[in-house]
C-alpha cells in the first residue's frame, strides 16, 4: 500500500496549494512500485504475460551478399516464436473472491442488509476481486449505496489514499482519471469535509471543476423549483479500504509470478519445437563447399525441387540426409505437471482436476479444500473489517457480520446423512442441510408441508415427495 505522502503532509500544506499537491500526489504514486504492480498484476489478470513477450527465437536464414551476383551468406535474424498465455491468476482470484464473497453477506438485520444500500453484494465482489490483485480496494459510501474505488483502472486512472501517520486511518483520498492521452486530467478530493473536483487545464493549471460540497446533500423544492441545498457530511471519510491480505500486497507475488513466467515459456518452446518439428533438414557429407554453396542448394531444393552437384573440385562424392526433428515431451510434461502443482499449493486455491466427481466423499473434498478454507480465513478478516466499517459509518454498528462461502458436496451422500438425522433434527433443519433445495423455498414447502393435501403423510416422507416433485 502506497504511504510516501499522508494526511499530516496534506495538512502542513497551504489549502491554495492543495490541488497542485494532489496533482504531484498522483503524479509520484503512478511511478511507484505499488501502482507498477497494479498495473501488472491487471495484465495477467487479463492472460497477457510482459515476461513472454521480450522471448525471441534466432533463425538462420540466407540473405544476398553484398556486391555479389547470385550468390548467398548465411545471417541469424531474431523473429517472434509462440507466446502463449496461460490465465492461472485469473483463475486463483475469482476462486478465491467467489468462493468468500459469490453468496453475498449476512448481518444481523434485515434492516440492517437493506441500510447497506442496493447492489452491494456485487459491489463488494468487485471491490474484493480488485483488492486481491492489487492488495487494497476502497468503497466510497456515497449518501446511500456503495461505490468501488479501485487503486488502478489503467496506466491513466486509478485511486491513492493519505493515511494518519498516528491512527493510521484514512483521512484524505484521490481519484484521478483520464478519458485517452491528449484529454484533461481529472482529480476528485475526498476529505473528511467534503469533495472536491479538479481539472488540469491545457497551460497545467489546477482548476476547480466543481468546488467542494458536502456528502449528503438535502434538496428542498416548491412549485416553482429548488429552493434550498443543505449539506451533511460523516463522522469520518467515507471511504473505506479492502486489502486483499494482512501484508496489504497484491496476491501476483514474486512466487505466483515466476512459476507462472516458466510455465508460460515451457508451453512456448514446446510450441516452437513444434513448429520446427514439420521442417526437415539436411545433413551433407562430404560436402566441400562454402555455406554460400549450402544457401544456394537449398534455395534450389525449395524452388525447383531438384539440385545439381556441387562440389569444390576436391573429388569426394556427397551426399544429403534428409533428417527430422524430434520433440522432447516428456521432460517438459514433467516440468508442467510439478509447476501447475506447485502453483495450486502456493496460492493454496482448489485445483478442480485433482477433483474426481461423485465417486468423492464428502470427508475427501473437504480435505482437498482445507488450503482454500485457509487462505479464505485469511482474507475474511479483511472483508469483516471492510463490511464493520461501512456500517458503523451508517450508523448501523454491528458484530453480526457472516459470509456463507461457496460449497462443493457430494450431495447424494449428504442427503443421506440428513435421512440418518431424521429424528435428531426439525422439519426445517432438514430442509436448510438439503443440497437440493434453495433456502428461499423453505417457507413455501413447509407451508405446503402444513397443508391438507400432504395431511397423513410423516414430515420427512413429505419431503421425499416435494424432492422427487
Amino acid at each position: 500500500m502506497y504511504t510516501k505522502h499522508t494526511y499530516q503532509d496534506w495538512l502542513a500544506t497551504p489549502e491554495t496549494e492543495r490541488p497542485e499537491l494532489a496533482r504531484q500526489i498522483v503524479q509520484r504514486y503512478v511511478s511507484s512500485d505499488d501502482f507498477k504492480t497494479a498495473l501488472l498484476a491487471d495484465r495477467y489478470f487479463r492472460g497477457d504475460n510482459p515476461t513472454i513477450e521480450k522471448k525471441r527465437v534466432l533463425r538462420a536464414v540466407a540473405v544476398d551478399a553484398p556486391g555479389g551476383k547470385g550468390k548467398k551468406r548465411t545471417a541469424m535474424r531474431e523473429i517472434i516464436g509462440n507466446q502463449i498465455r496461460n490465465n492461472f491468476f485469473f483463475r486463483f482470484v475469482v476462486q478465491e473472491a467467489q468462493y468468500l464473497l459469490g453468496n453475498g453477506v449476512t448481518v444481523d438485520t434485515p434492516e440492517t442488509k437493506a441500510a447497506l444500500g442496493l447492489g452491494f453484494d456485487t459491489v463488494m465482489e468487485q471491490i474484493g476481486e480488485a483488492a486481491l490483485r492489487h492488495g487494497v480496494a476502497y468503497g466510497y459510501w456515497n449518501n446511500d449505496h456503495l461505490e468501488p474505488l479501485l487503486a488502478c483502472v489503467d496506466a491513466a486512472s486509478g485511486f491513492v489514499a493519505l493515511p494518519d501517520e498516528r491512527t493510521g486511518a484514512l483521512m484524505v483520498g484521490v481519484q484521478f482519471w483520464r478519458l485517452t492521452r491528449g484529454k484533461p486530467m481529472y482529480y476528485r478530493v475526498f476529505e473528511p469535509d467534503g469533495v472536491t473536483m479538479y481539472r488540469k487545464a491545457d497551460d497545467g493549471e489546477i482548476e476547480i471543476e466543481e468546488a467542494k460540497r458536502a456528502y449528503k446533500l438535502r434538496v428542498t423544492r416548491d412549485a416553482i423549483g429548488v429552493t434550498g441545498i443543505e449539506g451533511e457530511n460523516y463522522g469520518a471519510l467515507p471511504i473505506i479500504p479492502l486489502y486483499g491480505n494482512p501484508m496489504k500486497i497484491s496476491e501476483l507475488t514474486p512466487s505466483i509470478r515466476s512459476k507462472i513466467d516458466l510455465y508460460d515459456n515451457i508451453v512456448s518452446d514446446f510450441g516452437d519445437n513444434l513448429d520446427r518439428a514439420n521442417d526437415v533438414y539436411w545433413v551433407l557429407n562430404n560436402f566441400g563447399g562454402t555455406m554460400s554453396d549450402v544457401a544456394e542448394m537449398m534455395q534450389q531444393i525449395h524452388e525447383l525441387r531438384a539440385v545439381v552437384n556441387l562440389s569444390d573440385g576436391m573429388g569426394g562424392g556427397s551426399t544429403a540426409t534428409a533428417q527430422t526433428v524430434e520433440v522432447p515431451y516428456e521432460a517438459r510434461k514433467t516440468a508442467m505437471e510439478l509447476l501447475h502443482k506447485a502453483l495450486y499449493a502456493d496460492y493454496m486455491a482448489l485445483d478442480m482436476d485433482a477433483m474426481t466427481g461423485g465417486s468423492l466423499t464428502n470427508v475427501a473434498i473437504q480435505a482437498a479444500m482445507t488450503n482454500l478454507n485457509l487462505k479464505a480465513d485469511r482474507f475474511e478478516w479483511q472483508a469483516f473489517a471492510f463490511v464493520q466499517g461501512v456500517l458503523a459509518l451508517i450508523g448501523k454498528a454491528s458484530e453480526k457480520i457472516a459470509f456463507k462461502r461457496q460449497q462443493i458436496t457430494n450431495r447424494s451422500e449428504t442427503v443421506q446423512d440428513i435421512y440418518a438425522m431424521r429424528e435428531d433434527i426439525d422439519r426445517e433443519t432438514a430442509l436448510k442441510l438439503n443440497p437440493y433445495i434453495d433456502e428461499e423455498q423453505i417457507p413455501d414447502i413447509m407451508d405446503a408441508m402444513d397443508a391438507q393435501e400432504i395431511t397423513g403423510l410423516s414430515g420427512m416422507r413429505a419431503l421425499d415427495r416435494l424432492t422427487e416433485a
